[in-house]
């Protein structure tokens, strides 16, 4: 019983940790268009990166990973079960979607994002139009992302009441 609070502890501030991207995310890529073409556009778009990284990183795997141990212990969660706890289901199909985006789409579009940013981000070389497609690219499915996170918190949520 202590592992699972402490389980569902870790699952929620893991929950927590990727929800935090929506706003910061919001923030930085209103900063990072206020700047194209100017000298800290390319360190902010660093730190979105790195953002981006860490708290998927953070985020995806704890909530995997506490997620898998708790639907194995907990007696009435199973794995893809469609006759019974639909939201469950429902958020185990969106989490199987959202590892997809990030390992297929989202990894791939940072990694071109960061070669075009170069090693010098204090160089004034303005970036290239194929650099902001892959960004703008990338942002489009940190958006997606976001929305998958947060349609799968309210899930979590509002399940008792459905």
């Amino acid at each position: 019983m202590l592992l699972q609070a402490i389980l569902t502890v870790i699952h929620i501030l893991s929950a927590v940790v990727w929800l935090g991207l929506v706003p910061a995310d919001l923030v930085l890529r209103k900063n990072i268009k206020r700047s194209k073409g100017r000298a800290p556009e390319k360190k902010l778009i660093s730190v979105y990166l790195h953002l981006v990284n860490i708290t998927g990183m953070i985020g995806m795997t704890g909530i995997v990973i506490t997620g898998v141990i708790l639907t194995s212990i907990i007696p009435y969660y199973s794995f893809f079960n469609f006759s019974v706890n639909h939201w469950l289901v429902t958020k185990q199909v969106i989490m199987v979607i959202l590892i997809v985006l990030v390992v297929a789409v989202l990894i791939p579009g940072a990694k071109k994002v960061r070669l075009a940013l170069g090693g010098d981000l204090e160089s004034q070389m303005p970036l290239n139009e194929e650099a902001y497609r892959n960004l703008s690219r990338l942002e489009t499915i940190i958006t997606v992302i976001n929305v998958l996170v947060l349609i799968n918190f309210l899930l979590a949520l509002t399940h008792r009441f459905i």
